[in-house]
C-alpha cells in the first residue's frame, strides 16, 4: 500500500476495521481486488435499495434512490473493466468482510433512529473502504482511462460518504437530545 493511501486513511479518521480491510486487499492480486470491488458495489446497491424501500417518509429516500442507481452503474463499470483486463476469466470469490450484507442477512428492520444510525455507520464504513480501494486501484492501473475511471468512482464514493456522515451527525444529535431528555425526566421522577 502506498504511503499516500496510508496518510489519507489517517487524515480521514478511518475506522481500524476499514483500514485493516484495505491493508489486506493491498496484498492481493489485481484480479482479486477488482472481484472484491464488484461484490462491494453489489452490496452497496443492496444497501441503498434497502434504505430507499424501507425508510419512512421524512427521510431522504430520493437521495438513496439516486445512490442505488449510481452504485448499480459502478458495478457495471467495474465488471466491464474486469472483463477488459481478464478476458474470458470468471470473477473469483474473495472472502473478506462485507459491511453491507450484515443487515439484510438478518432481516434487519428500521424501527428507530438508532436502527437508522447503525445502517448509516455500515454505509459510511463501506463507502470509505470503496473510496480507498478505488484510489489504490488508480495507483496500480497503468492505462490512463482506467485510472480516470477509478478516480471518478472514488469521488462518487466520497460524495456518498459525506452525505451519510451528515445524516449520521444530524440523527446522532437527535438521539443524544432524546437520551438527555429521558435522563432529566428520570432524575425529576427520583427527586419528586
Amino acid at each position: 500500500m502506498s504511503r499516500a493511501l496510508e496518510l489519507f486513511m489517517e487524515k480521514a479518521s478511518v475506522r481500524e476495521e476499514v483500514r485493516e480491510a484495505v491493508r489486506e486487499l493491498a496484498e492481493r492480486p489485481l484480479k482479486e481486488i477488482l472481484a472484491y470491488m464488484i461484490r462491494g458495489e453489489v452490496d452497496s446497491t443492496g444497501l441503498y435499495k434497502f434504505l430507499y424501500e424501507k425508510l419512512p417518509d421524512g427521510y431522504p429516500k430520493e437521495r438513496f434512490k439516486k445512490f442505488f442507481e449510481m452504485e448499480r452503474s459502478h458495478d457495471l463499470e467495474v465488471s466491464r473493466l474486469f472483463r477488459t483486463l481478464f478476458p474470458g476469466e470468471g470473477v473469483p470469490d474473495v472472502r473478506l468482510k462485507s459491511w453491507a450484507r450484515v443487515f439484510w442477512e438478518r432481516d434487519y428492520r428500521l424501527g428507530t433512529v438508532g436502527d437508522y444510525l447503525k445502517v448509516l455507520q455500515i454505509g459510511m464504513d463501506a463507502e470509505q473502504l470503496s473510496e480507498m480501494v478505488y484510489k489504490m486501484l488508480a495507483e496500480l492501473l497503468e492505462n490512463p482511462e482506467h485510472k480516470k475511471l477509478m478516480e471518478s468512482l472514488a469521488e462518487d464514493e466520497r460524495e456518498h460518504y459525506e452525505f451519510l456522515k451528515a445524516e449520521y451527525d444530524f440523527y446522532s444529535k437527535i438521539e443524544r437530545q432524546k437520551a438527555l431528555k429521558e435522563l432529566i425526566d428520570e432524575i425529576k421522577k427520583e427527586d419528586g
